[in-house]
């Protein structure tokens, strides 16, 4: 799909279904740093901290996500749209690992700042397809915090080199 189209679909849908899709995102993006924290534990447990504090990040903006949608009176649609499926949910406990040295804390690593760059690109489209004056405020805070996430695991990432 070219991001023309991404653009059009994104722009096709109501505030209702913009706060599903980012709470949804965020819940899925805090079990994944959930299990990166478990997975640094053993050998990296400074890095499990950061990936608990990265997790708790979403946390908070799942409930500023609730929030949000109570002022606005569409909580109901956040609620139905954030009910992570359950199949998802396995899959990422599938992919749980421990690290065990230094080059699969890197890879791992590697794996992190990927997910958190794509996790910023789409809280920017989200953004830039926002036209809830109330979300929009909120989702300009989280693409900021999206960024410094990156910017944070980036440094992390070069001093495990």
């Amino acid at each position: 799909m070219s991001k023309a189209t991404a653009n059009i679909a994104f722009l096709t849908c109501l505030p209702g279904e913009q706060l599903a899709l980012i709470g949804a995102h965020e819940i899925e993006e805090m079990h994944r740093y959930r299990g990166f924290a478990l997975s640094f534990l053993p050998i990296k447990p400074c890095v499990s901290r950061l990936m608990v504090a990265l997790g708790v990040e979403c946390e908070n903006r799942v409930a500023s996500l609730r929030s949000t949608a109570e002022k606005i009176h569409l909580t109901e649609d956040f609620m139905a749209g954030n009910e992570v499926r359950g199949d998802r949910l396995a899959e990422l406990r599938r992919q749980h690992y421990f690290v065990v040295d230094d080059n699969v804390a890197w890879l791992t690593l590697v794996q992190v700042l990927a997910a958190a760059y794509n996790s910023w690109q789409f809280h920017e489209l989200m953004l830039n397809t926002c036209s809830t004056p109330e979300l929009r405020a909120l989702l300009v805070q989280f693409v900021q915090q999206k960024r410094d996430a990156c910017r944070i695991l980036e440094d992390l990432q070069d001093t495990l080199r």
